[in-house]
């Protein structure tokens, strides 16, 4: 599974069909796990800016289970998280909007592709994620670690 514990920042580009340009995007995530599965809470910041929650739990026939929040939209879902790329195909409780998201691993962080659709719209979205990265600072410490902006 390439998603894992900690603090994510994802920078990418959203495009809705119809339009030739993509918007930015920004995810902020925190990922925790427990006995259960792991949570990833945060927010997305940019023209579709909203609250993120998404509850990945594996299940008894080796897939895992989503159910996720993302601006003010609802998705639940199935995944394979155990090779890469990792895949989810998600919808809504109605089953008139679909999603399907891949994570792969570009070097230096995660890749996260999709597509969003609903009645006839399209949407699609590039996004990489990197782990943040804490400087202790402090009188008598000295960080020899890159820093991530």
């Amino acid at each position: 599974m390439l998603v894992r514990k900690g603090k994510w920042l994802g920078k990418g580009n959203l495009l809705v069909g119809g339009s030739s340009l993509g918007v930015d995007v920004q995810v902020d995530l925190e990922v925790s796990e427990d006995e259960g599965g792991m949570t990833l809470s945060g927010n997305l910041e940019g023209e579709f800016s909203g609250a993120v929650s998404i509850r990945i739990a594996p299940d008894e026939v080796g897939t895992y289970v989503i159910d996720a929040r993302v601006a003010g939209m609802a998705f639940d879902g199935v995944s394979k998280l155990e090779s890469e790329p990792n895949l989810a195909l998600l919808w809504n409780a109605g089953h008139t909007s679909s999603v399907s998201v891949a994570l792969f691993s570009p070097g230096g962080g995660i890749g996260c592709r999709g597509f969003w659709q609903e009645g006839g719209r399209t949407a699609t979205w590039e996004i990489l994620f990197q782990l943040k990265q804490h400087v202790v600072g402090g009188d008598n410490v000295v960080s020899l670690a890159r820093r991530r902006r």
